[in-house]
């Protein structure tokens, strides 16, 4: 099996991507059925995070709450807990419900606590600004119990860095439909918070967003990095996970569907593929594969075990039943 090594040069010249053949990864579906039971909307999870073997924290994109979670690895069974409110009002620009809009959750150690994303992005269906999805929670950890809780949790947002950023903000407050800005996944590793965005997609990069809680929390952003990923036309992320030396990234179209209000004029693409990378900030991308037998729209990413040979992770799917989750294993190249 061959797969494509990309990497984005500076040069003299400027930026560009380029792509060789190396030997590839392997993905395979692994035996059993995962269950997700007890989650409200469970139709909508959208993101999971794991503090350790057993403790677990779950989103959903259409309500304003989060739920904790308890995992039996062994009976491939999460189960939920009670859920917690977040600080998400309403009276938008129509005086509708806001909608957290949850996208991205993370674990950080460190700051004992869990990082959750809204998307940042307007309303896909009407194209409407929504301060409560323009909100990342700093959500802390009892590093005894590996419970969350909403005591002390706080607030920030990464739309007006965004808004000031030379490459983003002409898509800050688009629709997702004209490439409009749109944050989609969340990973955490090395004291630094890692944004993947659906869209935009410009000149067939994705991006992903670095920043610290500190920039973020303290500073609205300043400082951030932007990074591009070369994923192709019309492709955006859709969940992001950290690895020990790098990061699983989830890809999938970038748009979405188009409404009576919002026509679709963004680049073509399906809703029904989703491939995975690996990727290496500074470094090299490396297509893993198309994820096999998705049971709808993958959505969340859970690295479950990774050792030097193989990754296991557990996806998450949009619009499927429990959020119809399929495990999966990730062999890597030999060297």
């Amino acid at each position: 099996m061959k797969t494509l090594i990309c990497a984005v040069v500076l040069g003299a010249a400027g930026m560009y991507s380029g792509c060789v053949a190396a030997p590839g990864w392997k993905i395979a579906v692994l035996p059993g059925e995962w269950e997700f039971t007890g989650f409200e909307k469970d139709k909508d999870l959208s993101a999971v995070a794991a503090w350790d073997a057993t403790h677990v924290l779950v989103a959903t994109d259409e309500t304003v709450t989060i739920q904790p979670g308890v995992m039996d690895r062994a009976a491939r069974r999460i189960t939920a807990g009670a859920a917690l409110a977040l600080p998400v009002g309403g009276g938008g620009e129509k005086d509708e419900k806001e909608e957290a809009d949850c996208e991205g959750l993370a674990v950080m150690r460190e700051e004992k606590a869990y990082f959750l994303t809204g998307s940042h992005g307007l309303g896909k269906k009407k194209a409407d600004f929504q301060e409560g999805r323009c909100q990342v929670f700093r959500i802390p950890v009892d590093p005894a119990t590996g419970e969350a809780s909403v005591r002390g949790m706080t607030t920030a947002s990464l739309l007006p860095w965004a808004a000031k950023d030379p490459v983003l903000g002409r898509y800050v407050r688009q629709p997702l439909q004209l490439n409009g800005f749109n944050i989609e996944g969340l990973a955490a590793k090395d004291g630094k918070l890692w944004f993947g965005l659906r869209a935009p997609n410009e000149g067939g990069d994705a991006f992903v967003v670095e920043t610290s809680p500190a920039a973020l929390f303290e500073k609205g952003g300043e400082g951030s990095v932007l990074h591009r990923i070369p994923v192709g036309a019309g492709v955006g992320i859709r969940e992001i996970a950290a690895l020990r030396d790098g990061f699983l990234v989830l890809t999938g179209n970038a748009s979405a569907e188009a409404t009576k209000k919002q026509p679709k004029t963004m680049a073509p693409g399906d809703d029904v593929s989703f491939t995975l990378w690996f990727w290496r900030p500074g470094g090299l991308t490396q297509k893993i594969g198309e994820l096999p037998e998705p049971t709808a729209k993958a959505e969340g990413l859970l690295v479950l075990e990774e050792t030097a040979d193989e990754v296991e992770v557990l996806v998450l799917f949009d619009s499927a039943p429990g959020g119809g989750p399929k495990a999966y294993r990730l062999s890597r190249p030999k060297p």
